[in-house]
């Protein structure tokens, strides 16, 4: 059975699945939104965006589980337990136990930048205006007049640092392989447009100094090590029989 044809943005303090034309939308989920008074690792996960990892491989299964019983969805949904926000938390918590005191004290410094929470700020935005006749007017506007290239360059170089397409295909890969199901041809790249459509409307009034200088917080060595480490740690779906009873809640 073929996944249904995904259009997906992850982002920093929420997440949002487009199945088709529709919109699934979670603003409230509790432990996505940035701890601001929170311990250092819960500062740098919810911060970072990985927490929110979670919730997508979630709202990615149940997408495809609609035709089934509830007891059928979490016996499916049981292979992906090791996806819970509990384990996500643990394994982060425990690879930040890797990183030196002054590495933790950089993460600090990035994930409470003004400039940071002034993007988190613009994606939640952003993600509550989907669907509305400005949003649609805008993607309209983006197909028929694209941004100047060195605009869209711009923010690709954003949505790199970030590793945002990276971990939304990796979403989708690990729901298809858990529930056997087969992904959309061109899925990967339609991801990576979505994401940088959605980011070019995020930061549509954002002036190209404060985006290079995002850029610059998000390719900090040590926030790179950060992602691509936190990225390593995502588990394989775990097979069936090693499932213990339960729900990615």
């Amino acid at each position: 059975r073929q996944m249904k044809r995904l259009f997906l943005y992850r982002f920093l303090t929420c997440l949002v699945a487009a199945f088709s034309v529709v919109l699934a939308v979670s603003l409230t989920t509790p432990g996505l939104a940035y701890a601001a008074d929170g311990s250092a690792p819960e500062r740098i996960i919810s911060g970072s965006g990985v927490s929110g990892i979670s919730t997508q491989v979630r709202q990615l299964a149940e997408a495809q589980l609609t035709e089934l019983s509830d007891s059928e969805k979490r016996d499916r949904l049981r292979q992906l337990l090791s996806w819970s926000p509990a384990a996500l938390q643990t394994s982060f918590t425990q690879l930040l136990e890797s990183f030196t005191d002054e590495e933790v004290a950089r993460l600090l410094e990035i994930v409470d930048d003004s400039l940071m929470a002034r993007g988190r700020l613009m994606e939640d935005v952003a993600l509550q205006e989907q669907g509305r006749p400005e949003y649609e007017r805008y993607m309209q506007r983006l197909a028929e007049y694209p941004p100047a290239v060195s605009r869209v360059q711009r923010v690709e170089r954003l949505v790199s640092a970030t590793r945002m397409a990276e971990w939304l295909i990796r979403a989708q890969t690990s729901v298809s392989d858990a529930l056997e199901l087969e992904l959309s041809q061109g899925y990967e790249a339609d991801t990576r447009d979505a994401v940088l459509n959605f980011m070019l409307y995020a930061y549509r009034r954002v002036s190209n100094a404060e985006i290079d200088a995002l850029i610059r917080l998000w390719n900090d060595p040590v926030m790179q090590r950060w992602l691509t480490e936190a990225f390593a740690a995502l588990p394989d779906p775990s097979p069936p029989e090693l499932a213990e009873p339960g729900l990615i809640q």
